[in-house]
């Protein structure tokens, strides 16, 4: 009996001992591996930050109107990018293109300075607008890696549909003046923004921050003129211009699927 126990004991003793190296020899469980392709989607909002500006110059007189956005829309769009991972830094480059809707519009009335430049009692309103369709961006990305867990900085080329338009109606007795002016352009600028990731197997979903400065688009106008009592020639002579500085920000959420 007294073997029996001891036998039993040596037992329990050796395997308490033989656990500890067994579980040390065991591979840990694999961390997320960000290397590779992806593509996504993205569905957000958009915040405008954009402003217009028109100006009409006569000896004497300038006739200013201005216009700064604040529009909020729906924003959304796909990816394609590629991650590098190194231990915890990841290092990536990613293209989106995405729609947009933001735009903006004011109208006001300008007898006075209708009066002005017409040289005659006048009624006139001046109005601005702007809009943008989509945009698109070719960006770097850099971040750190906590296992599924991405944060990072991102920044690189912004191009975007930019479009304004301005005009100036002036009316008399004796006919009118009108000035218009627009354009209608694809621009390049940057983008720059930060974001998380939270990956799940072939999934991660995260948000991100974009701001985009689609830089400035400007155009000149002539008039349209079919009166006045005033000097015709120096109406004729006006220097119409205008500019269009396009720049939004954007909050969205993002699911990119890992090749």
């Amino acid at each position: 009996m007294k073997k029996l126990l001891f036998a039993a004991s040596a037992l329990a003793g050796f395997a308490g001992l033989a656990a500890p190296a067994h579980a040390a020899d065991m591979p840990l469980p694999p961390t997320y591996d960000w290397t590779g392709a992806y593509g996504g989607i993205s569905l957000g909002l958009g915040f405008d930050n954009s402003e217009i500006d028109s100006r009409i110059h006569l000896p004497g007189t300038t006739v200013s109107d201005s216009l700064s956005g604040d529009e909020i829309s729906l924003s959304g769009g796909a990816m394609l990018g590629y991650n590098w991972q190194v231990d915890s830094l990841v290092l990536g480059l990613e293209a989106d293109f995405n729609f947009l809707n933001l735009n903006d519009s004011n109208e006001s009335s300008r007898d006075d300075a209708a009066t002005v430049l017409l040289g005659a009692p006048a009624s006139a309103s001046s109005s601005l607008s702007f809009d943008g369709d989509w945009y698109g961006t070719l960006r770097g990305r850099i971040g750190f890696a906590m296992d599924n867990v991405l944060i990072y900085g991102t920044g690189g080329l912004a191009y975007g549909d930019m479009s304004g338009e301005s005009h100036f109606d002036a009316a008399t007795r004796s006919g009118t003046a009108r000035w218009d002016g627009s354009e209608d352009a694809v621009n390049w600028g940057w983008s720059a923004g930060f974001g998380m990731e939270y990956g799940v197997d072939q999934w991660s979903l995260g948000v991100e921050y974009l701001y985009v400065d689609l830089g400035t688009t400007d155009w000149d106008s002539d008039a349209d003129i079919t009166c006045c009592n005033a000097d015709r020639q120096a109406l004729e002579a006006a220097d119409a211009e205008g500019e269009l500085d396009y720049q939004f920000s954007v909050i969205r959420a993002t699911a990119r699927l890992h090749f």
